[in-house]
């Protein structure tokens, strides 16, 4: 999504924002809903952007190709792994999430987080995914959702789609274009209902889905069949 090219060094400090500072627990759950062994595994991370979940998965022993589309969140993921100073075993590589240059049955899991919105195809990027994950192995998108039946919802509207764009103008033009476009992204998002449909249609089986931070945001997964 090339409309982040401009701010990959702001973004993981406007997430905070963005989440309400949740954004370290959705990553957390992401890596706990992948079930890998106490030593990792090997994880297809899609949609990386600066990195944050595949250093996440990195920390705990896993071996992590991050993929996105934006060559400079690629860089900026790149430089945070620099800084880090820790041995983890992360690969970058640019590529579009619905025709990933990968070989089939590779991966352990595979991820993609807040970005089934910015993809051109959710079915074509589920069915990617499921091709690269060995048989068994989750699917797993974690996404912007909107709440439901909830005294959450009202605030969170609010916040969202007022707010945010108001603090954006505020940093600059280029932040108020982002958080103009999130806002509205999530407003027309799928429901974790849809994804788990498309997730079924391109042939995963145990699909079930999991709402978070009071249906902020939703993990939806599924197995590749044996």
């Amino acid at each position: 999504m090339y409309l982040f090219s401009e701010g990959p060094r702001e973004y993981d400090f406007l997430l905070k924002i963005l989440s309400l500072g949740r954004d370290n627990y959705w990553r957390n759950s992401i890596v706990e809903n992948a079930r890998l062994p106490p030593e990792g595994g090997r994880v297809l991370d899609i949609a990386c952007g600066t990195g944050l979940v595949s250093f996440n998965f990195a920390s705990r022993g896993s071996t992590v190709v991050g993929v996105d589309v934006t060559r400079e969140m690629l860089l900026r993921a790149n430089d945070l792994l620099k800084k880090m100073g820790k041995d983890l075993d992360v690969d970058l590589i640019q590529a579009r999430a619905e025709n990933l240059p990968l070989r089939s049955d590779q991966f352990n899991c595979a991820t993609i987080s807040l970005a089934t919105r910015n993809v051109s195809s959710v079915q074509e990027t589920f069915r990617e995914m499921g091709r690269c994950v060995r048989a068994g192995g989750p699917v797993i998108s974690m996404d912007f959702t909107r709440p439901r039946g909830s005294i959450f919802a009202p605030f969170y509207n609010f916040y969202t789609f007022k707010v945010l764009p108001a603090l954006g103008l505020v940093i600059s033009r280029h932040w108020y274009g982002i958080f103009s476009y999130l806002a509205g992204s999530i407003q027309r998002s799928k429901t974790p209902e849809e994804l788990s449909r498309i997730m079924t249609k391109t042939g995963l089986g145990n699909v079930g889905t999991r709402r978070l931070t009071h249906g902020v945001t939703a993990l939806v997964s599924g197995y590749k069949k044996p």
